[in-house]
């Protein structure tokens, strides 16, 4: 006789669950561009994955939203299409009638002691001897 699933197993997913089969902006944009890089090259994705010296499964992953390749492989990607990978911080758009916050000015550091180079002894230090002492 089968017995009836608890509600957790046999349920609809959860909104948690949902948010987290969902991609995210990021790795979504990501996927697109890389998708779109081999789509104008012409290339099959056998054909690019020949081109990256990689499998055709990792360039599938590349191009998944549901994955986020690391910047070495999206600089590669980049560089066998002819390209170059540049990554920058943008502002986001701020909600009307708030302020964006201005950046800090910059604190000068403290400056440090000055030492005695590495490797050489200040002079009214003593030196050490091992064993016996020499007449």
């Amino acid at each position: 006789m089968l017995e009836a699933r608890p509600p957790s197993v046999s349920g609809p997913p959860t909104e948690a669950a949902g948010e987290a089969e969902r991609a995210d902006e990021l790795a979504t944009e990501v996927a697109r561009s890389v998708r779109e890089l081999r789509a104008t090259a012409g290339l099959s994705e056998r054909a690019a994955a020949r081109i990256l010296g990689t499998s055709q499964t990792q360039l599938r992953r590349m191009e998944d939203p549901r994955y986020l390749p690391s910047l070495r492989s999206l600089a590669r990607v980049a560089a066998a299409y002819g390209h170059r990978l540049k990554v920058s911080f943008e502002p986001r758009n701020a909600p009307p009638g708030t302020r964006e916050r201005q950046p800090s000015k910059a604190v000068k550091p403290t400056p440090r002691p000055k030492t005695a180079p590495r490797g050489k002894r200040p002079a009214s230090r003593p030196t050490r001897t091992r064993g016996r002492k020499r007449a």
